[in-house]
């Protein structure tokens, strides 16, 4: 199935020059709008030539601004009632989620449930707020009997990556892909010939250069100038579904079981 145009334009979006970045951004902020100017009404807004929203359109895989247009406006779905706080946070979410699952192949994540089943040792690489997924996908591992640990300081990345062998799978998370310290500790691990997996907003950067297999996820730009968005939304999407597939292996469902059981029985004695 073909990106619609917003995916293929985040996944783009880091081999556009600084003029075409802002072109990107304010048809993310205003793309409900968009269908309402034209080309010249494009380059008033973001003080952008007409050759150079042409060009850019061009890198986007269309032919001219008009073809970009149509297509962006077909893709659009306008919440019903704007002004309503919860419908707008609910077709927001919606669409968090539905471009993830349009970026997302099914044989990816297969992929690296297969990766995982095979290591020996699994690490999940993350800063801030993608730490705090790491540490919530070590949990969920952790009950299915899976030898998993998240890294979440950026010195204990380095020493960790310093260990690595071929036997290691690295999971990283970064949504920019310019996550300076898990970068550096991605390259390290490399080296050591451990196996990388990468969970990112954009293609073309210095994370998905030294990844072996990435998914992309949406960007929270393309949702416009909203006040407040879980930005890690789409990742825990992602490792929603690797976790669900790994769950259908029995022996991890029955690990998985037992220590909620165990849990349970602690809970109530």
């Amino acid at each position: 199935m073909a990106l619609n145009v917003l995916d293929e334009l985040q996944l783009r979006y880091q081999q556009l020059s600084a003029k075409e970045k802002e072109i990107a951004d304010y048809i993310m902020r205003h793309k409900n709008s968009i269908h309402n100017i034209n080309i010249r009404d494009l380059s008033e807004r973001t003080q952008a030539s007409m050759s150079t929203i042409t060009r850019f359109c061009r890198k986007a895989g269309f032919s001219n601004f008009i073809d970009f247009k149509l297509s962006l406006n077909r893709e659009i779905d306008i919440p019903r009632d704007e002004l309503n706080f919860f419908a707008q946070t609910r077709h927001l979410y919606n669409e968090i989620i539905m471009a993830t699952a349009d970026m997302i192949k099914p044989q990816m994540i297969e992929e690296v449930v297969q990766q995982i089943q095979q290591a020996r040792r699994v690490y999940v690489y993350g800063l801030g707020s993608s730490g705090l997924s790491a540490l919530e996908f070590k949990y969920r591992l952790m009950r299915m009997n899976i030898l998993i640990d998240a890294v979440t300081d950026s010195h204990m990345m380095m020493m960790n990556a310093s260990l690595m062998d071929e036997q290691d799978l690295v999971i990283g998370l970064s949504n920019s892909g310019h996550t300076t310290e898990v970068n550096s500790a991605l390259r390290v691990a490399k080296t050591n010939q451990a196996q990388i997996v990468g969970i990112t907003n954009f293609d073309h950067t210095p994370f998905t250069e030294t990844t072996d297999l990435c998914l992309f996820t949406p960007g929270l730009q393309r949702m416009g100038d909203i006040p407040f968005i879980n930005s890690q939304l789409a990742i825990i999407y992602v490792l929603d579904m690797i976790s669900m597939l790994l769950l259908q292996n029995e022996e991890r469902l029955s690990a998985r079981q037992r220590t909620l059981h165990a849990l349970y029985k602690q809970d109530h004695s």
